[in-house]
């Protein structure tokens, strides 16, 4: 009999926050709604919409803030988990929050387009050079 071992989740750090502005700006319903791609009633901080695009992610299980401006990410692994799509994808995701015009920023009758969410969920699109994503040892 032979016993195989598979990799079932990894997690990551993810370092978004070095001290620039606007990580605490409120970001509208109709806009969270418009990034996420679902119906949303509240107003969120970039930071919780960080975490929430992050979780649209098929392999993300868990994307947790924690305070220092990181977010510990939990996924899902297996044979075809590809880890250089996947850091390049949470680069995207990244990159396309910073992005999203705040309340603040919003001009009226206007919304961000989410194509960089669509990219990063369905692994295609250009690369976008992101922050640090580490591994984490179990």
């Amino acid at each position: 009999m032979q016993n195989i071992t598979y990799e079932i989740t990894r997690e990551y750090r993810l370092d978004f926050d070095n001290g620039e502005p606007g990580w605490e700006d409120r970001i509208p319903a109709e806009i969270t709604s418009g990034v996420l791609g679902r119906h949303s009633t509240c107003v969120i901080n970039r930071t919780s919409l960080l975490a929430w695009a992050l979780m649209k992610m098929p392999e993300v299980q868990v994307a947790d803030l924690a305070c220092g401006g990181w977010i510990k990410i939990v996924i899902s692994t297996g044979p075809g988990f590809d880890e250089v799509v996947f850091r390049r994808e949470v680069a995207e995701v990244l990159a396309g929050v910073k992005k999203v015009r705040g309340d603040q920023h919003q001009r009226p009758g206007t919304a961000p387009r989410a194509t960089w969410m669509l990219a990063a969920s369905g692994g295609v699109g250009p690369r976008t050079p992101g922050r640090e994503l580490m591994e984490v040892p179990l």
